[in-house]
């Protein structure tokens, strides 16, 4: 499976070639809906501390013709109002998150001010139900620094995730269909 990643990859590299013919066949038009929670405790930039309860909830259509298309939400567990959202389409990948496939997986990346935070969907072998497992990591002795839901950025003294979910469906949950 990673040799066939790494030609994939080299082929689109060298030639241009279409990434629909790296990505799973059976992923083609469809959509994978992945939530998970997160809490812990932090500080404000003022010093204040504060202790959180997020539910994030990332939803990747995978077109037919191989593009990902993401989108990106967190909302502040139990409240109303503060939440944030963003959407990415092929190519618009950035530091502050992107996804990839790999064989069946599908891999998601995001960056924070200081540390960054992977996901990992793990489809059986009909790409018809997944697994998610979700990390959120520092470098070394550092602490994660990140923006929460009302758009203010926290430095995060304990952060643990749970209660992953990860489903897939058929079509294009972009489209209202």
């Amino acid at each position: 499976m990673a040799r066939f990643f790494f030609l994939c990859t080299a082929m689109i590299a060298a030639l241009g070639t279409s990434p629909a013919l790296c990505a799973p066949q059976g992923l083609l038009d469809k959509t994978v809906t992945m939530s998970w929670s997160t809490s812990g405790s932090g500080t404000r930039a003022d010093g204040t501390a504060v202790s959180f309860s997020n539910i994030n909830t990332r939803v990747v259509y995978v077109s037919t013709a191989g593009r990902t298309f993401l989108r990106m939400e967190i909302k502040a567990a139990g409240r109303r109002g503060a939440a944030r959202s963003a959407d990415k389409g092929p190519g618009e990948g950035s530091s502050k998150g992107s996804v990839r496939l790999d064989g069946n997986r599908l891999v998601g990346t995001e960056a924070f001010a200081s540390g960054a935070r992977q996901y990992v969907a793990t489809f059986d072998p009909g790409f018809s139900s997944c697994t998610l497992s979700v990390i959120d990591a520092k470098s070394g002795g550092a602490k994660i620094s990140r923006r929460g839901p009302d758009g203010t950025m926290y430095v995060i003294d304990s952060v643990s995730t749970g209660s992953p979910t990860c489903s897939v469906r058929s079509g294009n949950a972009f489209s209202g269909n």
